[in-house]
Parts: structure tokens; sequence; C-alpha cells
């Protein structure tokens, strides 16, 4: 199945609508036509028309292609990504405007193509963008990682305009259609993020050095942290986790949870962490806010955990082990 870039448009600039007629004729709006054009199986949602100076940081090495009239850019395209996203985004070099752009951007195979000649048939293509003065000199788009995967194809045809009125209509650098030789397409590789998640200190570091001084994580709330909507301080969390466990088959799951979250929370400092992270601190934070508050005395008497709570703890002591601060 193809999977296409679609944008969905919002006024900037005094941009006009899309050239294509049979977008024209209605007065639906320009994102809704999109819809009742292009629905099926093709069509895909979250493709939005960003501004290029809201553009984050990216990751690894962008591709950059020109737009060239024989050696002459007169643009360019760039790709990069961050960690969920593409952003794609068509520049005019210094005295040169967008004045339309036809983009494609999903599977080889689904670009649309000439059945006789080959030749990239771009007033099909999804991204039919089209600008009025005044013309801006950049216009980007963002999708989702999760709907083109770790590699797609982009063809993409741009009219450029000066200040007299000149214009040079450019397919960007890339391979030619054949057998007519003729428009072009590149393909993209989703570049891997080297994000810096940050550091934790484990239970050994807050509950088995007694000289380790805690911070307040709770500010102006009682005790020093927070965990299942109940406060501790550091005498009583200390507590719960050298409670005598012999009546206990092991260490009970609520200590474990319990560990594990405050020792996470503790380190707040150094932590960045990541989506998946801090899903699963909600997970654990969760089940024990639905105990008893947690005490030596009751350490051994609450229930087992879901097996999904534990599968969260696991992975929390993964991170852990994976991200140590020193």
């Amino acid at each position: 199945m193809a999977i296409i870039a679609i944008a969905t448009f919002f006024t900037w600039q005094a941009c006009s609508k899309s050239g294509r007629s049979d977008l024209n004729e209605s007065n639906t709006p320009f994102a809704e036509v999109l819809s009742l054009n292009l629905a099926g199986d093709e069509l895909t949602a979250n493709r939005t028309e960003v501004s290029t100076s809201s553009i984050p940081a990216l990751c690894g090495t962008t591709t950059v292609k020109n737009f060239l009239k024989n050696t002459t850019s007169y643009g360019t395209i760039t790709v990069g990504n961050d960690a969920t996203d593409y952003y794609i985004t068509i520049s005019g070099n210094t005295g040169w405007s967008l004045k339309d752009i036809r983009l494609y951007a999903g599977d080889e195979a689904s670009i649309p193509v000439n059945s006789g000649n080959g030749m990239p048939k771009h007033n099909d293509f999804p991204v039919q963008k089209d600008f009025t003065n005044p013309c801006p000199s950049a216009w980007s788009l963002k999708i989702p990682i999760a709907d083109l995967g770790d590699g797609f194809w982009i063809s993409v045809r741009t009219s450029f305009v000066n200040a007299s009125n000149s214009v040079q209509t450019l397919w960007s650098e890339g391979a030619t259609f054949p057998p007519s030789n003729n428009g072009s397409k590149f393909s993209v590789t989703r570049q891997t993020c080297i994000i810096d998640e940050g550091c934790a200190y484990g239970q050994g570091y807050w509950y088995g050095n007694g000289n380790t001084a805690w911070p307040d994580v709770n500010g102006a709330d009682e005790g020093d942290i927070t965990v299942g909507g109940e406060h501790y301080t550091r005498a009583q969390a200390r507590a719960i986790w050298w409670a005598n466990n012999g009546n206990c088959p092991g260490i009970p799951n609520a200590k474990k949870a319990f560990a594990f979250v405050s020792a996470i929370m503790l380190s707040d400092d150094n932590v960045t962490g990541n989506v998946k992270m801090w899903e699963d601190m909600t997970i654990v934070d969760n089940w024990l806010a639905s105990l008893e508050r947690l005490s030596p005395d009751n350490i051994c008497s609450h229930p087992d955990a879901p097996a999904s709570v534990m599968a969260a703890v696991a992975r929390l002591g993964e991170w852990m082990d994976a991200h140590p601060c020193d």
C-alpha cells in the first residue's frame, strides 16, 4: 500500500488554494477537499504544514537536493527527521521565492507516472501547493515517521519566481524516470537519533547508603517524595525499604515498585528519560496509588501486582541499568 504525503493547509503568507481544478470548485475548506478527493487506502492523517522556523534539531545527516538549471541552483529541498517526524523544507535561493510546489512522498512504485513514457504526472501528486504574493522564500511539511517508515521516495517539481516575475520551473536533483528520462526522484533514509536521556542513581545509592542526603522533590508538599499519591519523608521511605521481609514470599511487588519509582524520582535533576519510560512510571505509580499507604508493617500484605505492572517495573530497572549516574 502506498503511503503518500498529504498536507493539512492553513492560511499562511496569503497563499492560494491548490491549482487543481477539481479542488477549487467548492467552498469546502481545503483540508476537507483533500480528504474528499483522495480518500482511500492511500490517504493517511497527520500531515501538517509547519513554519520553517519551528523545525526542531534534526538527527544525523539531512538530505539536501538542489533545483538546478544547467549548473545554477535556484533553490533546495532539505529532508530530515527528529525522533518522531520527517521534515521536508523547500527553499528558494537568494532573490527567488516559491510560486508553486508539486510533491509526492511515499513508496517509489506508487509515484504517479504516465503508463506510456514513464514521465511523472506531477499534477496528480497529492501535495499541490500554489502561492500568491507575497510568495514565501521557504515552505515546510511535517510527516510522522510512523506513516512513512524507515525509508521512502520523494518526487518534487517546484516553480521559483523573482522580483521581475521571471519563473524557473524545475525538478530537484535525483534519478530520472525511465524510459523518458524526465522528472526526478530521490530516496530518503531515516536517521538514527542519539538522545541524551540523562541518568538515575539506583536503590543502593538512595537506600543503601545511610549518609546520602535526599533532595526535597516535593517542594512545598509534605515529605521528600510522593509515590502512589502518598507523601513520604526520607526516614519513612527508608523504613519501608529496610523492613524485615522474613514473612514475605520473596521481595513484595509493592516494595520493588516503590523502590524503582522513588529512585527515579529522587534522581529527578539528572533524568530526562523517554516517552516509554515515563509511561512505565505512570503505570507503576497508578498501581501503588490503588494500595493502602505503604509502611514497614503492611509491606507483606499487599496483593501481587498485575503482570503488566511488574513488566513496567522491570523496564524501569533496565532503564536505570542502562543509564546509571557516575
